[in-house]
């Protein structure tokens, strides 16, 4: 084999098995190796990614390994080009994801083969190359390039790995009447020898997730990694995800400056402008229940959490939260109150699925609509973009500014989370990066 090429929206390492031949051959003389890989929701698995890498013997010269995610839609192709040594091109194009249901049989594909050696023409075969190599030409949004080990756990930290999945609903073997069910059961037409996945990279992450909360490859993040700045001692704890980090020993919820790794946001960020949602925006619509603002993971290495005791054992950190609503009169600001960043999701029988919120009081929140009502002002809603200021060292407490819609800022911050998606640059699902000095002063 010359070269192998591929393209798949879903991977996983015990997909690699019928490759593992031609990847070695291929490590052994520096032949090409391009592979596209999908995290489509950040949960393709970094002991995969470090497979993958002992297999193509990546950091060398003619091996290339992209991730594609996006915040919005999927990177679905399913495409493997070979070039043989004697020049000619085989191909498979279709619906089999480099995983193990996929090449195994046990799920039911379709796709094509096209192969020069039989007659299909040299140049659709060559086509199906180039669009697989087009994705490391220039500078692609969405998509981060992974060399060797240390490029894995910033990729983790910014949520484009690693990240639990969504379980899926499994069908039951029963009727709702109490019957069997007569549904056909599918089993695996090949049966492949297992791939080694190996997951070394805990203490990479461990070491890296405080310091680098994101990569300077990684596209939807948007900017350069962070800079550490006297950093707390922290660690992470299983069965939670390496960038969720702990102060070491705490089992009640870390607090304030205690609450902080010493980590800074990628690029110098001064924290988040966040699309207000149904859940965040639900107090000033004077909804009742617990109010939640989603916390992108890229922004967790920040944070040292400590341990909530309650049903379920959770990660949580505590911090004091300064509100208000600026406007053409001016700056409003609500009392200040104590709010939680926890993460859910990882016990058996937890609600949730291993995402990170941070609560919305209820009381500031209702005074802003109160205030904006009072004066004429639209409330804020649905929509509407909030700056979420970063807890320092020096100034450990969020800050949140509502703005409203005939102010300059309106138009300014709503602009940033527009270009954010419009370039796939998002820091999570409906927020973006927030640049120093873009806030009034408090």
């Amino acid at each position: 084999m010359e070269a192998l090429r591929w393209q798949t929206g879903y991977f996983s390492a015990d997909g690699l098995a019928p490759l593992v031949p031609v990847l070695d051959a291929l490590k052994i003389q520096d032949l090409l190796t391009r592979c596209v890989i999908g995290s489509n929701g950040g949960e393709t698995g970094e002991p995969d990614i470090e497979t993958l890498l002992q297999l193509v013997g990546s950091p060398r010269s003619n091996a290339r390994i992209g991730v594609v995610s996006y915040s919005a839609g999927l990177f679905h192709p399913k495409v493997y080009h070979f070039t043989r040594q004697d020049g000619t091109q085989a191909a498979y194009v279709g619906s089999a994801n480099l995983t193990s249901p996929g090449i195994s049989g046990m799920n039911i594909e379709a796709g094509m083969l096209l192969d020069s050696s039989t007659g299909d023409p040299d140049d659709v075969l060559s086509d199906v190359a180039s669009a697989i190599d087009a994705w490391f030409t220039g500078t692609r949004p969405g998509v981060s390039s992974i060399a060797s080990l240390s490029d894995i756990a910033p990729l983790v930290a910014a949520g484009i790995l690693g990240v639990a999945p969504t379980p899926r609903t499994t069908q039951n073997t029963s009727t709702s009447s109490g019957g069997s069910s007569n549904k056909v059961g599918l089993k695996p037409l090949v049966k492949f020898p297992s791939v080694s996945t190996k997951s070394s990279t805990a203490s990479v992450a461990a070491s890296s997730a405080a310091a680098q909360p994101t990569s300077p490859n990684t596209a939807p993040t948007g900017a350069p990694p962070a800079t550490p700045a006297a950093a707390l001692t922290s660690s992470p704890r299983p069965p939670f995800p390496a960038y969720v980090l702990f102060a070491p020993g705490i089992m009640t919820p870390t607090q304030g400056a205690a609450a902080l790794t010493g980590s800074s946001l990628a690029g110098g960020a001064a924290g988040l402008v966040i699309r207000l949602n149904k859940d965040s925006a639900r107090h000033f619509s004077g909804g009742s229940g617990t109010a939640n603002v989603s916390v992108p993971v890229a922004t967790i290495g920040t944070v040292r959490f400590g341990v909530f005791q309650g049903k379920y054992q959770r990660p949580r950190a505590e911090f004091e939260l300064r509100m208000r609503f600026a406007s053409n009169l001016g700056t409003h600001e609500a009392p200040a109150s104590s709010i939680n960043v926890m993460v859910y999701g990882y016990a058996p029988g937890e609600s949730g699925h291993g995402d990170v919120r941070m609560v919305v009081p209820a009381a500031p929140a209702r005074e802003i609509r109160d205030h904006a009502t009072a004066n004429g002002f639209r409330v804020p809603a649905v929509n509407d973009p909030m700056i979420l200021e970063w807890p320092t060292a020096a100034d450990p407490c969020f800050k949140a500014t509502f703005v409203d819609q005939g102010h300059s800022l309106f138009g300014t911050v709503d602009a940033l989370l527009i270009a954010a998606s419009t370039t796939g640059a998002l820091v999570g699902q409906g927020a973006c990066w927030l640049p120093s000095g873009t806030s009034p002063q408090w």
